[in-house]
């Protein structure tokens, strides 16, 4: 068959699912604020991972501006103001210099715009900002993102302009970003003709191996201070920031990709309510585009836009507004209003639930969409302690990582291991699950807590002072496990004996481990689940079994792309003989072109009607077809959907 689809089922019996399907991790660049900041691409909350001067001693200060994600999974950021890249972990920690300008000549000035080739071992590339400077033009740090943490730095070399020997030649002016496009291009753009720079206002091409010393092709030219460029790689379509304009333009066309940016906020001290510019911008890996705005190339007035893909044909992309800064930092949560660069962090194991409003008295259910259900009750006289906002991360670690970062006894809000029973000794390894991600099966939820600001706090330090904070934990899988799940607390206030009070070695039901537990503090308790046994697709149907009369199940149906080419994905639901179809419902999340290797999910629904007491079933009719073709639709995939209507349990 020329496509393959996977169907994996898991069935919540719960009243709704809640999964964050585009959160993502965005870092933001704030210029003189001298600071970078972790965001939460759909909520907007943020912890600041780089404050002030990260090497004080080595370099007189720092301003991060355009940023890049290496190989490495470590942020590259330029500083322009003080001619130097700046390489640190992704929180904040181990910060070094790959490139600084020490030179009188052949070495490059104001680094700006860098990005990674992906088809090398690390080699960084990057433009310079000012024009008429020593050394400006394209360079690049060969194999930067493969060098280890204190290790040596190759020096950068030009790419650009090369030696040129029938003019026009290409001579450099105001440079911005860079990006790669899908034929590995190396694509710059250039800002205002300074001193008789050539190619002013365009988006320029150097094919590989961008040492031929040609002339650059100008693939966009009558731009208006074009700032940031960016590949879509779910579309192979390279964007280019038109700064001056306020749109988004695909790279050659005049058709605004996105337009809407709002006006600043009118409590913003350096311009009240004029139009936000984009800066620099990346895209995420399913085609949502995060972009900078700000009133000038300063980054004053300050925002984080997320775009969203156009959905269906004759779709628009459509813009939310994910961060102010004007509002943090009239909030004290920032050191100002700026903010100029992004990146996007690196895919990981990792599903954020919420932030979700928290209080005394109310119970939180964190559901990750797939197999986690992790339920937090504060009792009415708990203490906040500035606690608003709660999220909750599910982490699924690899054996390796697992035991590599198993620290017993470490207290902390993040994960810092332990044994992996309290009837174990010595701890036993994560058992591999083939299929998983990264061949694993440890789950780590980690909790993060914020004021009612939505800023982030260092813990989640709510306390009980009678009532224990109870938490719940429990996973559903798609057939019985052989082994239970664990949860692990390292929070040195508490033991096994709080942590766990209904714990004892033989009261897990495999079909549904439930694990209940309690601490009077919640700021340093992590809880780890380990999921036994292999996990491989289950059946292609959703057996929803006895539901209570009134009852409303929910199952989610994922299906994955195998094959090699996008499919757009249909699901219908369909009647049976005998069966009463109307009381199932189907809601497809697969609503744009479904990429290799990636997956969406289809919401499956049962609501037990108290005039259908026997069994019902129906159908869900999945159908794959290659977007823009004349072929036919692939095979239709039949999901049969079964549930039986039952009184409730006399109590």
């Amino acid at each position: 068959m020329r496509k393959g689809i996977l169907l994996i089922l898991f069935v919540l019996c719960l009243g709704a699912v809640s999964k964050d399907l585009s959160a993502q991790t965005v870092y933001v660049s704030t210029g003189q604020g001298n600071q970078i900041l972790s965001v939460n691409g759909q909520t907007g909350t943020f912890t600041v991972i780089s404050s002030g001067n990260p090497l004080p001693g080595v370099i007189p200060n720092f301003v991060p501006e355009a940023m890049a994600i290496g190989p490495d999974g470590k942020i590259y950021a330029a500083d322009p103001t003080d001619d130097l890249i700046v390489r640190m972990n992704q929180d904040g920690s181990q910060p070094e210099i790959p490139y600084r300008f020490d030179c009188d000549s052949d070495c490059p000035t104001s680094p700006q715009g860098p990005s990674f080739n992906p088809s090398s071992t690390g080699d960084l590339y990057f433009n310079t900002e000012y024009a008429n400077a020593t050394g400006n033009g394209v360079w690049v740090i060969t194999g930067a993102g493969s060098v280890p943490f204190g290790g040596t730095f190759p020096a950068p070399v030009i790419i650009a302009p090369g030696a040129c020997s029938v003019p026009p030649c290409f001579f450099p002016g105001d440079g911005a970003g860079t990006t790669f496009d899908s034929a590995d291009h190396l694509l710059f753009d250039q800002q205002a003709a300074i001193g008789g720079a050539s190619n002013p206002n365009s988006v320029l091409s150097v094919p590989p191996p961008y040492t031929s010393g040609a002339n650059p092709t100008s693939l966009a030219t009558g731009l208006n201070n074009p700032t940031g460029l960016a590949l879509n790689p779910a579309t192979d379509i390279v964007y280019v920031a038109n700064t001056t304009s306020g749109t988004i333009l695909p790279v050659g066309s005049a058709t605004p990709y996105f337009s809407g940016f709002t006006a600043s906020n009118a409590n913003c001290a350096e311009g009240q309510s004029v139009p936000e510019l984009p800066l620099y911008m990346q895209f995420d890996s399913t085609g949502h585009l995060f972009v900078v705005t700000a009133i000038n190339a300063a980054g004053n007035c300050g925002q984080l836009w997320r775009i969203d893909p156009p959905v269906g044909a004759g779709g628009v992309a459509t813009g939310t507004l994910v961060l102010d800064l004007v509002t943090a930092f009239n909030d004290e949560a920032v050191n100002s209003d700026q903010a100029i660069g992004v990146a996007i962090g690196t895919p990981s194991n990792t599903v954020i639930v919420g932030p979700y409003a928290v209080a005394p008295g109310t119970t939180v259910n964190f559901i990750d969409g797939t197999f986690i259900n992790q339920k937090i009750t504060i009792p009415p006289d708990a203490n906040m302690n500035g606690v608003a906002y709660m999220q909750m991360s599910f982490i699924q670690m690899s054996p390796a990582v697992f035991n590599a970062t198993r620290l017993t006894g470490v207290e902390g809000n993040t994960f810092s291991g332990g044994n992996q029973g309290p009837f174990i000794s010595p701890p036993t390894t994560c058992t591999v699950i083939t299929g998983t991600v990264e061949n694993s099966n440890c789950m780590v939820m980690e909790a993060q807590c914020f004021n009612a600001s939505h800023v982030a706090l260092p813990t989640c330090a709510i306390t009980a002072t009678t009532t224990l904070i109870t938490l719940t934990t429990s996973y559903e899988t798609p057939f019985p496990q052989p082994t239970p799940g664990f949860l692990i607390a390292d929070d040195g206030e508490n033991n096994w004996a709080n942590i766990l009070i209904g714990y004892n070695a033989s009261a897990f039901n495999v079909n549904d481990p439930i694990m209940v537990g309690g601490t009077k503090s919640c700021q340093e308790d992590t809880v780890i689940v380990n999921l036994g046994g292999p996990v491989t697709p289950s059946a292609a149907s959703v057996n929803f079994g006895n539901v209570p009369v009134f009852g409303f199940p929910v199952a989610v149906v994922t299906v994955t792309n195998t094959g090699s080419t996008a499919l757009n994905i249909t699901a219908k639901r369909a009647a049976v003989p005998g069966g009463d179809s109307d009381d199932f419902n189907a809601l497809s999340l697969c609503l744009i072109p479904l990429q290799p290797t990636k997956s969406c999910f289809i919401l499956v629904s049962f609501f037990a009607d108290p005039d259908d007491f026997n069994p019902q079933s129906a159908t869900l009719n999945i159908t794959d077809s290659v977007p823009g073709s004349s072929a036919p639709a692939g095979p239709q995939l039949i999901v049969p959907l079964s549930a039986t209507v039952v009184l409730p349990k006399k109590k």
